[in-house]
């Protein structure tokens, strides 16, 4: 699935798809229980990712404060670096004090798996989801608008791309809003590839 994320970058097509998807709500498109159910924000977001290229400047790796892990994350990484859970809890962790079902890294600015020598992250193919969803901010479904932040170069480049892109669609010749329930469904699972490629 991510092959394909990388190959489609067209700002064209994902704008063409961002229009479809957003055009009729997850709710009248999804009826089974199992089925998530994502706001026009998420999908926006969604959209980003599929267009984001990293810079590598660092910045969010250096000032990112607090750095959350769920922990799913905390397993990945403890994993990852070959050691017990309770031990990379004990040494890399403590309890988020606003939101006791989450866990902080304890050593950050600048984290402590961010290698400055060469620009780069410890343990990126493991990274916690808040450094994967970086840098259009929020947990998906709890925001109502994209954030995007500043200090990150390839967040403006992304939404400038967007916006454009999505301006282009909304009055060039190939109309995306007369899209069929099944054309809107496939954009939504379109999009939501970029979740599996994070």
């Amino acid at each position: 699935m991510s092959e394909m994320i990388k190959e489609v970058r067209d700002p064209g097509i994902v704008a063409l798809e961002l229009l479809k998807a957003i055009s009729i709500p997850d709710d009248q498109v999804f009826t089974g229980l199992d089925d998530i159910r994502y706001t026009t924000a998420d999908y926006y977001r969604m959209a980003c990712h599929h267009l984001f290229v990293c810079k590598r400047c660092g910045h969010c790796c250096t000032s990112g404060d607090p750095i959350r892990l769920r922990v799913e994350d905390a397993r990945a990484i403890a994993r990852h670096l070959k050691i017990p859970l309770n031990k990379f809890l004990k040494k890399f962790t403590i309890p988020d004090p606003n939101k006791p079902e989450v866990l902080d890294f304890k050593h950050i600015l600048p984290c402590k798996f961010y290698d400055s020598r060469v620009g780069g992250c410890k343990i990126y193919s493991v990274r916690p989801w808040s450094c994967r969803i970086f840098p259009f901010l929020g947990i998906y479904g709890s925001e109502d608008r994209v954030v995007v932040n500043e200090s990150c170069p390839g967040s403006v480049e992304t939404m400038n791309i967007l916006t454009k892109a999505l301006e282009e669609a909304r009055h060039g010749p190939k109309g995306a809003f007369s899209a069929s329930i099944q054309e809107v469904r496939e954009a939504k699972a379109f999009l939501r590839l970029a979740l599996e490629s994070l």
